[in-house]
């Protein structure tokens, strides 16, 4: 358990219809008539349900939705104009001020003018749109054809190096929106990041010895056997085979960015229990799930980590995205991006999920440096666009933020795994390396392969 120090202020039945039938003669002819007794007199007939689900649902929701909305769009233009009263735009407390988290009724919300709230319409719609789509993904029903298109290979996960068994003790402390990140190396350091990409957004990555894994998925369900999306391609390694990491990050807690088998694996009750860092809010979801070991993050909040000689800093950064595992806990807690350094260098930064925004990463950039070694950025889940646009990035907004951050190597992540969108599954790898090749980045901005672990000098 790390020592923890905080310097932060922020503060029926319904009617029975009968077929036309013969009877006797004398008696009463019966055709399509609707029998009704007593106790059904007053309730609703044939269509009640429909109604009732419209007025405890929909409605309420869409008002709700609506309200949201509304004072979401006051607040965005409220803070823009505070902006003009600043002398230069670019500085970090404008940042603050444009992009400090958003909370409404009790839950966030998106501070950012490029998104749209989704209302339970255009779920529903897309849903229903859904279900006219042939071999949704394009998925090759021939083992052998996925394997050659989606090659999983055995993780080396690094150097041995790297890999040495490691059992210092954290020592953690929450830094301030405005506090000192502590003092810059003149002198960039050279050492090695080695990245393995196990599905989705879920990364091993070591660096100097320190190890993060993002976003830990390692189940062959997202909701349940039965009911929810399977995983399409094999897990590189099982989860007992992977090495323990010094801090898991979570961006959000979708259950394609976080699953129970991680929580119970890496929990309270296991041999080996590291440090789960969190967005505000996220920490009571873990503690039902018997983990202990955590740290919650709002925007701007950084983690300061001394690991033997040597400090590093988890950042807590804006993203354009929502939260939730159900309608009742929908945006109760805050989703975020990562930005993980070493002397004040940027060495990675995890995306998550995210929609583009045209000043957000470069505003990240200014406040944590530029040139980050490795990006980790999303670049599947984008079909139809009139949906899935103001909640994930296309591998042309990949681009973009690769500029924005003055990335110097980009691997696209969240694709290949499950089908959650309309594209062709291999289609956010392709489009993303032919746009590089065209933009002659193509050695430094691609997909990696399924276990493969990647070395970045």
């Amino acid at each position: 358990m790390p020592a923890i120090t905080r310097s932060m202020k922020l503060g029926c039945k319904s009617g029975l219809l009968l077929p036309s039938t013969r009877v006797k003669p004398g008696t009463r002819n019966v055709s399509f008539e609707r029998y009704q007794s007593d106790s059904d007199k007053g309730r609703p007939r044939g269509n009640g349900y429909f109604r009732k689900a419209l007025l405890t649902i929909l409605v309420p929701y869409t008002g709700y939705a609506l309200y949201i909305i509304t004072k979401a769009r006051d607040e965005i233009k409220e803070r823009e104009q505070q902006l003009k009263d600043c002398e230069d735009d670019r500085t970090f407390e404008s940042t603050l001020l444009k992009y400090s988290p958003l909370e409404i009724l009790g839950r966030f919300a998106n501070p950012f003018k490029e998104y749209r709230v989704l209302t339970l319409f255009e779920f529903s719609l897309n849903r229903i749109l859904e279900l006219f789509e042939r071999n949704r993904g394009g998925i090759p029903t021939d083992t052998r054809s996925l394997g050659l298109l989606m090659p999983v290979h055995k993780p080396s996960w690094a150097s041995a190096e790297s890999l040495s068994s490691s059992n210092e003790k954290l020592n953690v402390r929450i830094l301030d929106v405005n506090e000192d990140l502590g003092p810059a190396n003149i002198e960039p350091t050279h050492k090695p990041v080695y990245s393995t990409w196990l599905g989705q957004s879920c990364n091993m990555v070591i660096y100097d010895n320190f190890r993060i894994l993002t976003d830990p998925l390692f189940t062959d369900h997202l909701i349940h056997e039965t009911l929810g999306p399977k995983r399409i391609t094999p897990m590189p390694a099982k989860i007992e085979d992977v090495p323990t990491p010094d801090v898991i990050l979570v961006s959000h807690n979708h259950p394609d960015h976080l699953d129970f088998k991680s929580l119970e694996f890496w929990g309270s009750q296991s041999k080996t229990r590291p440090l789960w860092i969190v967005p505000k809010g996220m920490g009571e979801f873990l503690k039902n799930h018997a983990v202990e070991n955590i740290i919650e993050l709002s925007w701007w909040e950084t983690a300061q980590i001394a690991k033997g000689n040597s400090t590093y800093n988890i950042s807590c950064t804006p993203a354009m995205h929502w939260s939730g595992r159900s309608l009742v806990d929908t945006n109760r807690s805050l989703w975020c991006s990562f930005l993980f350094s070493h002397n004040t260098q940027p060495i990675m930064f995890h995306a998550g999920d995210t929609g583009y925004v045209w000043d957000l990463f470069k505003r990240i950039s200014n406040r944590y440096g530029s040139g980050v070694k490795l990006a980790l950025l999303p670049c599947g889940q984008y079909c139809p666009s009139w949906h899935q646009k103001p909640r994930h990035i296309s591998p042309e907004e990949v681009l973009k933020i690769r500029d924005d951050l003055k990335a110097q190597n980009v691997l696209g992540v969240h694709w290949g795994t499950f089908v959650l969108s309309g594209e062709y599954f291999r289609e956010p790898k392709e489009k993303l390396e032919m746009l590089a090749e065209w933009h002659g980045i193509k050695s430094s901005c691609y997909c990696p392969e399924l276990g493969k672990t990647i070395t970045i000098n």
